[in-house]
C-alpha cells in the first residue's frame, strides 16, 4: 500500500483547469520551443493542447504562452513571464503538498518493519565537549531527534559513547547501546544489530536539533512508496541526512570501511537513491560548533 498524491486546481465553479497535464505541457513548451512540440512529445493532439492552454488562460486572466515569429525554425512559443511565474508557483505548492501527504501517510499509516538508528557517538572535538547534551531550547540537543523520530518505527535504538546521553535516552524509554569504539562505521554496525530483521533502517543524525518530524514522517513515506530504494533528505540538489537504507543494503553497512558511513553504499549506488527535498537548509544542519548552535537556537 502506498499513497497516490495528485493535485488538481479548480476554477470557482469547480471546473478543473490545471494539473499534471497542463503542468508537463508548459515545461515541454519551454523545452521544445512551441506548443505543437510540446504535445507532440506527450502524444498529445495538437489541438487538445490549445484546449488545456487556453481553459487554463480563461481561469487565471492572462495568457500563458506567447507566439515567436520569424528565424529560422520559423517561429513557435515561449512562456510569458505570467506564465512562467506560475508554473513555478504550481510546481512548489504541489510538491510541498505532496511532502505533507507522505508525513501524514507515515503519522495515520505507520510501517512495522523500519527501524531507526540514532547516531550520537561523536565526542564533538570541534564543539568543545558532548554536543548532544548541550542546551537548546531548554533541554539537551538529543532530545530533538528522539522528538522528531518518535512513533514512527517498529524499532527505535540510539547508540552512544556518552554515559550521560545513555542515561537520558534511557530515561525517556529509548533503547540504548553505549559503547566505546572509535569510528562511524561502528555506531551503523552496532545499530543495525540491534534493531535488525526489518525490512528497512533509517539512520538519523542526533545533532540536528530543527530536523523536523513531518519531515522524517515524510521520509519513510516515500520509502514505502518505493521500497527497494536508497531514500535521503536534501536541500538545493545537495544530499543530506537522514538517510533510510533497504534491507538489501545491510550486509555492505554491516561491512562498512573502517571509518566511513553510510553515504558510501549511497554513493556506489547513485541509480537507486532519491532524495526529498526539504526547504530550510538549517533543517539538515548538523551543529559542529558553539557558533553553529547560536546560529540555529536563532531561527
Amino acid at each position: 500500500m502506498k499513497p497516490v498524491i495528485k493535485l488538481q486546481l479548480t476554477d470557482d465553479s469547480g471546473a478543473k483547469f490545471f494539473g499534471e497535464g497542463p503542468c508537463r505541457l508548459l515545461q515541454l513548451v519551454e523545452q521544445t520551443g512551441s506548443v505543437r512540440g510540446a504535445a507532440l512529445s506527450m502524444g498529445m493532439a495538437y489541438s487538445k493542447a490549445l484546449k488545456l492552454l487556453r481553459q487554463a488562460e480563461a481561469a487565471l486572466g492572462f495568457a500563458l504562452t506567447q507566439r515567436t515569429a520569424g528565424g529560422k525554425n520559423g517561429g513557435g512559443s515561449t512562456l510569458t513571464a505570467e506564465g512562467r511565474a506560475f508554473l513555478q508557483q504550481y510546481q512548489a505548492y504541489r510538491d510541498a503538498c505532496i511532502q505533507a501527504g507522505q508525513a501524514l501517510y507515515g503519522r495515520y499509516f505507520p510501517q512495522n518493519d523500519v527501524g531507526c538508528v540514532i547516531m550520537a557517538s561523536g565526542l564533538g572535538v570541534r564543539f568543545g565537549g558532548n554536543k548532544l547534551m548541550a542546551d537548546f531550547g531548554g533541554q539537551p540537543m538529543i532530545a530533538r531527534a528522539l522528538a522528531a523520530t518518535d512513533g514512527l518505527f517498529a524499532r527505535r535504538v540510539v547508540v552512544t559513547r556518552h554515559a550521560d546521553v545513555a542515561a537520558f535516552c534511557r530515561a525517556q524509554g529509548v533503547q540504548v547501546v553505549l559503547h566505546d569504539l572509535p569510528y562511524r562505521s561502528d555506531t551503523v554496525r552496532l545499530g543495525l544489530q540491534a534493531v535488525g530483521g526489518l525490512a528497512g533502517c533509517l539512520f538519523c543524525p542526533g545533532d540536528q536539533p530543527l530536523l523536523r518530524r513531518e519531515t522524517v514522517a515524510a521520509l519513510v513515506g516515500a520509502w514505502q512508496g518505493e521500497p527497494g530504494a536508497i531514500w535521503r533528505t536534501g536541500f538545493d540538489g545537495q544530499p543530506g541526512a537522514p538517510i533510510l537504507f533497504p534491507a538489501w543494503a545491510f550486509d555492505e553497512l554491516l561491512a562498512l570501511p573502517q571509518g566511513k558511513g553510510g553515504s558510501v553504499v549511497a554513493k556506489k549506488y547513485p541509480e537507486r537513491v532519491r532524495v526529498l527535498p526539504v526547504r530550510d537548509r538549517y533543517e539538515l544542519m548538523d551543529v559542529d560548533s558553539r557558533q553553529t548552535l547560536l546560529e540555529l537556537l536563532g531561527r
